[in-house]
């Protein structure tokens, strides 16, 4: 583990990384209820960063479309980003989305890895700020969690703190969470968060089968701005 690791007071950038295909009610409020756990938590926060994937770990054939929708991709988390920041009633500023992911993508056919993408961002932030990165608790839940085969977890261990969230039916597995501690990772267990299990595959079916974006707002599975983009943009039609 790296001996560079900033002082625990420093504020912090959280990181949301996401599909967002398509963004649902279920990732704004993870990252407002997020957001908000740490701040009662005592920790200050210079920004939190939708960050949405350009290519898919692992590439495959049911990701190959990603690329082709990164655009609309963007778009709808910058509008999840305006909704969260009304929620949180934080300048406008304080909530962002970046396109680090299609940038290391260019050029190459290899699938975005957090590890790279973490270091990416920790030298956008050098110095100043510590990232922590957003995960839902069925990554680190069961016999073999699944986080514990991502690519070069030490590295995400070194580059960013993890800030792990609540999912309903995944309760984590302590112990594996405590070996990333004793690996030297400083770990956020937002006991009190509680998030709705949306599925985006669930989501993209309907819309597929044609039902109106406004009806998915309606039933709370997705945000009003992002239901208006869709009826716009018919990306999965």
């Amino acid at each position: 583990m790296s001996s560079k690791r900033l002082p625990e007071t420093s504020p912090l950038v959280l990181i949301y990384g996401l599909s967002a295909n398509p963004v649902h009610q279920g990732h704004v409020d993870l990252m407002a209820q997020a957001y908000a756990g740490l701040r009662r938590l005592g920790k200050t926060l210079h920004r939190a960063v939708f960050v949405p994937v350009y290519r898919r770990n692992p590439v495959g054939s049911r990701k190959a479309g990603l690329p082709q929708t990164y655009e609309h991709r963007f778009a709808m988390c910058r509008l999840a980003a305006a909704t969260v920041t009304e929620r949180l009633a934080v300048p406008d500023d304080q909530v962002a989305v970046s396109r680090v992911e299609a940038h290391l993508a260019q050029g190459r056919e290899a699938p975005n890895y957090t590890a790279e993408t973490l270091g990416a961002l920790q030298r956008e932030f050098v110095g100043r700020f510590e990232l922590a990165f957003l995960i839902g608790s069925e990554l680190v839940g069961g016999g073999d969690p699944e986080f514990g085969h991502w690519h070069r977890v030490d590295l995400i261990l070194e580059r960013a703190a993890l800030v792990i969230c609540p999912r309903p039916d995944h309760p984590p597995n302590f112990d594996f969470v405590q070996s990333l501690r004793e690996q030297g990772g400083r770990v956020f267990w937002l006991r009190d968060v509680r998030t709705t299990d949306i599925s985006a595959t669930e989501l993209r079916a309907r819309l597929v089968r044609g039902e109106a974006p406004r009806t998915l707002a309606e039933e709370g599975l997705l945000p009003l701005p992002i239901a208006e983009y869709l009826s716009r943009h018919p990306i999965y039609t």
